[in-house]
């Protein structure tokens, strides 16, 4: 990770921006698997904005991705993890990912998510971080990592 990153809160003048960057990330995966539904999807991320605890990524001073979870008393959900294309492969996704373990380690619960079967880069990385498969659907795998 070369470039200065920061976090912050998400604020509600976030809201537009990131869900162009959901949009760029996650609308292949969508599209293949229910067909994309701007409405649905706009609304549908509003919702889960406002429910969530969102935290925006910025490097070198732009807003590059961000992080949402669900802090819940027997486990932290990772609802979303989002980069753009561009920011991808250069470490930052494993330093947020590690950071939420770290707050899992701590808080003694699992962390939990659910990523596109379509996504076989994002299993990867959960994968390589120590995650495991706990069940699957039609359009999902679930995976759950646990502090040793």
């Amino acid at each position: 990770m070369g470039n200065a990153l920061d976090l912050r809160p998400a604020t509600p003048e976030d809201l537009d921006s990131l869900f162009e960057l959901y949009r760029t990330v996650f609308r292949f995966h969508i599209q293949r698997i229910w067909g994309w539904n701007e409405e649905w999807q706009r609304s549908n991320f509003s919702r889960e904005f406002e429910s969530s605890s969102t935290t925006v990524v910025e490097v070198a001073g732009r807003t590059a991705g961000y992080v949402q979870t669900d802090r819940e008393s027997k486990r932290l959900y990772l609802r979303n993890i989002a980069l753009y294309p561009d920011i991808q492969g250069q470490g930052i996704g494993t330093f947020l990912i590690e950071q939420l373990q770290q707050e899992s380690r701590e808080c003694g619960v699992p962390l939990e998510l659910v990523l596109f079967r379509t996504n076989p880069r994002a299993r990867e990385l959960y994968e390589r971080l120590g995650f495991k498969q706990t069940g699957q659907t039609d359009a999902f795998v679930k995976m759950s990592w646990h502090a040793a």
